[in-house]
C-alpha cells in the first residue's frame, strides 16, 4: 500500500478548474517530484494535499497512510505525520531560531525527545545551532530555507512536502540543500517535492511526474524521464 494517494483529484477555484483529475502514488521510502511549468497546478495539489486550501473546491480522494484525509484542516493533517514545507520559507521573522524549530513541534507532547531532535537538526544544519538565539528574519535565504526543513523534522514527520525548495538560493546553497534532502530520506522519511529546476529534480527523485495545465502528462523512473527526448526539450534545457 502506498504512503500517499490521489484518486482522480480536481482542486478548483471558484470555476477556475486547476487541477484536472489526476492519479498520484509515493511508496513509503521514496522521494518523488513533481515538475511543470508555473501555472501548471503542482502547488494547488501540495497545498491541498496538507489541508492548506478550501476544502470546498476539492473532488477527488485523498489518502495517507491508509487513511483518507480528503478535506481535513493542516493541523490534523500534520497530527498524522504528513508536514509541508510552504515555497518562499514561511519562518517567523520575528523569533528566534530555536523558537521557529520548537514551533514544529505543536502537535507532539514527548519533550525530551523534542529535545534530541532539536539536537539532530542542529548536527544537521551546523549554521542553525550557531545562530540558534537570532531572529530568523535576519538569516540568508539559504538559511531560512534549513529553518523552514529543520521546523517539519521537528514535528517527526512519516512524510514531508516540499514546495520549491531551490527557490530563489545561490547553486552551492542549492547543492547543500539537496545534499540535506537526500539524507532525511535515507534516514527514513517519505518525500514529494516540487521543483522549478527539473534536472536537479530528477537527479534526487527516484520517480517523477510531469504536469502540465492541471493533468498528468508523464510518469515514470528519474532515469527514463531525463532521457526522454519531450522532457529534456520542455524541462531541461534541450537534448544536448
Amino acid at each position: 500500500m502506498a504512503l500517499l494517494e490521489l484518486h482522480d483529484f480536481h482542486y478548483s477555484y471558484g470555476n477556475i478548474h486547476v487541477v484536472k483529475g489526476i492519479d498520484l502514488t509515493v511508496e513509503e521510502g521514496e522521494i518523488v517530484t513533481l515538475i511543470g511549468a508555473n501555472g501548471a497546478g503542482k502547488t494547488t495539489t501540495l497545498q491541498t494535499i496538507s489541508g492548506l486550501t478550501d476544502s470546498k473546491g476539492v473532488r477527488g480522494r485523498i489518502v495517507f497512510n491508509g487513511k483518507e484525509i480528503t478535506g481535513l484542516k493542516g493541523n490534523k493533517i500534520a497530527k498524522m505525520g504528513l508536514v509541508q514545507v510552504l515555497e518562499g520559507r514561511h519562518v517567523f521573522s520575528k523569533l528566534t531560531v530555536e523558537e521557529n524549530l520548537l514551533i514544529g513541534a505543536f502537535t507532539r507532547k514527548d519533550s525530551r525527545k523534542i529535545r534530541e531532535d532539536l539536537k539532530s537538526v542542529y548536527h544537521r544544519f551546523p549554521r542553525l545551532e550557531e545562530r540558534r538565539l537570532q531572529s530568523g528574519g535576519t538569516l540568508s535565504g539559504g538559511e531560512q530555507q534549513m529553518l523552514a526543513i529543520g521546523q517539519a523534522l521537528i514535528a517527526n514527520p512519516k512524510m514531508i512536502l516540499l514546495d520549491e525548495p531551490s527557490l530563489g538560493l545561490a547553486p552551492l546553497i542549492v547543492a547543500e540543500i539537496f545534499e540535506a534532502i537526500r539524507e532525511i530520506n535515507r534516514e527514513g522519511t517519505t518525500i514529494l517535492f516540487v521543483e522549478q529546476n527539473s534536472k536537479i529534480a530528477l537527479n534526487t527523485a527516484s520517480r517523477g511526474y510531469v504536469m502540465q495545465n492541471g493533468e498528468i502528462i508523464l510518469q515514470d523512473t528519474s532515469e527514463h524521464l531525463m532521457n526522454d527526448e519531450n522532457v529534456r526539450k520542455a524541462y531541461l534545457g534541450g537534448t544536448d
